[in-house]
């Protein structure tokens, strides 16, 4: 009783495996998952002869795909396809999951193996039978033929085998509409990554950057895990596209974190929420590195919960910058949201929460290209308030300028005016003489020479009176050096009071000596001027604080019109040695030096020593 018990176990296990054959169907496409059966290998022990036994206790997937997420194990896949036509048939069966590192595709018929393929993204791509993304074979049916089916999967990715028979006609069309779709979208990626590294080249702002870095992550991530980068870009390259999904998913992390913190200006309205997002980065950047050295399986279960929060936390900071009024955050958001619903769908298929179907498998795409259009246009909103900010800086600095411009110009006036003051009083006392306050010898011989030309251009008189007070050196021994000062001031005084003109200049030339030029003057006209200031000299006495005392001047002239023979040293030598004449007449007197200066000046002696007296 007990064998009949244990047949009726065994054929309830094993019958299904005979009995549940797909009929061919003439449609473009035919889901073959719910035909499907399988079985955990977790030693690896199973080949396909053993499975071919009548004891392997295969189990029913159901409708949906067959997903069992992340595991070590190997996967054995059975279905059995009968052709129903009264002719021969010719189908594509398509597993459509491009990551699997390992597919080994074994076709039976009456009990012979017709075919053998071993592929997967850890082959090179051309050992394909059918050029495409997706692992591929044509398989072919006699009128009644049926076909059995096994697949052996091992990989280090999410288990999937989502498995379809295709008309040739239809899959070549869906591939072609399918191309085109990828197409556009990373042509559209491709251009806005472009558009924005233009503008980084021109403004140096590292978000551009950063946003760059994230559209160009995103589309090849994508292409990563949807076999077109293997297909296209690197079909020879095993080894890289082993990396290339986890490199290019934490760069898209990393990234996309630098982003939002610079975009949104977090580090001006949250320490924290900055911080949070240099971890962020700083994490998701070390899985970008680990990738090349820990296995896939390692690197890409850590990225995946680390995106799902990298979605949310970076939408928290989203919401945080617009609740805090940061200018574009409200794009930031919209466009992030987009994002994070497309990447958490991703996630959670691969991680068997949710089925393999279109919109698991394409909801990044749909998400991404969104959120990069909006964020293109917060970028470009963005350059449009700055330009606005920096133009009104602009006009404000330009009105600043004009008036630091204005201010600067009227110090520089009042600067100016005060240091041509100055100069004119550094200039008066450089050419005055302290005591006296007459001009002194400097402003002489320099105005000597400017009158002395003109008067010789002009050919007319000039005339040069010296003067000096008699006995001046008994008044010092006298009265002392005090009374002499008082003396030499009241002189001076008294000598002014007699100027004519403004041209007429007179000038203290050493000690007791005074020296007068009067330009445009004869003789006669020099000997009036003389004998005022003699009269004025000797009309008072000078008064001192110690005593009073009288004095006289003698004065010698020189009146003549300047010649090339006729310069001033000659002239000056003749008016002292005309005061030399007065001295020795008797003094107190004046005296006009004849014709012929220039000779009778070099025969005539001069001793100055002998002019006061004793």
């Amino acid at each position: 009783m007990w064998r009949v018990v244990l047949f009726c176990l065994f054929a309830w296990v094993i019958l299904p495996a005979k009995a549940n054959s797909l009929l061919l169907a003439d449609w473009d496409s035919q889901s073959l998952d719910a035909s499907v059966r399988y079985l955990e290998d977790p030693q690896g022990h199973q080949t396909i002869d053993s499975l071919r036994a009548e004891n392997v206790p295969w189990q029913t997937q159901g409708e949906s795909a067959f997903n069992k997420g992340y595991s070590a194990s190997i996967w054995w896949l059975a279905l059995s396809v009968r052709n129903g036509f009264a002719e021969p048939a010719t189908r594509y069966l398509e597993l459509s999951y491009a990551v699997l590192d390992y597919v080994d595709i074994f076709v039976f018929a009456d009990g012979k193996l017709l075919q053998r393929h071993e592929l997967g993204d850890l082959y090179p791509f051309s050992r394909r039978p059918i050029e495409n993304r997706f692992f591929v074979v044509p398989l072919t049916w006699q009128a009644g033929q049926t076909l059995d089916i096994y697949y052996r999967i091992k990989t280090s990715t999410s288990v999937q085998a989502p498995l379809t028979l295709w008309q040739r006609e239809a899959f070549e069309r869906r591939q072609n509409n399918s191309n085109i779709a990828q197409g556009l979208y990373y042509g559209a990626m491709v251009v806005i990554a472009v558009y924005n590294l233009l503008i980084f080249l021109v403004l140096w702002e590292r978000s551009y950057l950063f946003y760059v870095l994230f559209v160009l992550s995103l589309p090849l991530f994508m292409a990563s895990i949807s076999g077109h980068a293997y297909h296209y870009l690197w079909p020879h390259s095993v080894v890289w596209n082993d990396h290339a999904i986890p490199f290019f998913l934490g760069l898209a992390f990393a990234s996309s974190a630098l982003f939002a913190r610079r975009f949104l200006q977090v580090k001006e309205w949250s320490a924290w929420l900055h911080k949070g997002l240099t971890l962020l980065a700083t994490f998701a950047g070390g899985c970008v590195a680990m990738s090349f050295v820990v296995p896939y399986y390692v690197s890409i279960q850590l990225l995946v919960p680390l995106g799902l929060f990298a979605c949310v936390f970076e939408m928290a900071v989203g919401l945080m910058a617009w609740y805090n009024k940061v200018p574009n955050a409200r794009y930031y958001v919209v466009a992030w949201m987009s994002f994070l619903l497309g990447g958490t769908l991703l996630a959670l298929n691969k991680l068997n929460i949710l089925p393999a179907n279109f919109l698991t498998e394409y909801a990044v795409q749909f998400g991404s290209v969104l959120e990069a259009v909006l964020l293109s246009f917060a970028m470009a909103e963005r350059i449009n308030v700055e330009r606005k900010l920096r133009f009104e800086a602009q006009d404000e600095a330009l009105q600043a300028t004009r008036r630091l411009n204005e201010e600067l110009e009227q110090r520089v006036q009042e600067r100016t005016q005060a240091l041509e003051i100055a100069n004119a009083r550094l200039e008066a006392l450089s050419n005055t003489d302290q005591l006296t306050q007459l001009k002194n010898r400097r402003y002489l011989e320099k105005t000597l020479q400017e009158e002395w030309q003109r008067c010789k251009r002009y050919g007319r008189h000039f005339a040069i009176l010296m003067m000096d007070v008699d006995f001046f050196k008994k008044v010092n021994d006298q009265h002392g050096h005090p009374a002499g000062d008082t003396c030499l001031k009241q002189v001076a005084e008294r000598i002014s009071g007699c100027v004519r003109w403004p041209s007429d200049q007179v000038a203290r030339y050493g000690g007791e000596e005074f020296c007068m030029i009067l330009p445009e003057t004869d003789g006669a006209g020099a000997c009036v001027v003389a004998e005022r200031i003699r009269e004025q000299v000797q009309s008072r006495p000078i008064v001192t604080e110690g005593a009073n005392f009288p004095v006289t001047m003698s004065i010698g002239i020189c009146a003549e019109v300047p010649t090339d023979e006729l310069n001033v040293d000659a002239m000056l030598k003749a008016a002292d040695l005309a005061l030399y004449q007065s001295k020795e007449s008797g003094r107190n007197r004046v005296t006009l030096f004849a014709a012929d200066v220039a000779t009778k000046v070099t025969s005539l002696p001069v001793n100055r020593s002998s002019r006061d007296g004793s």
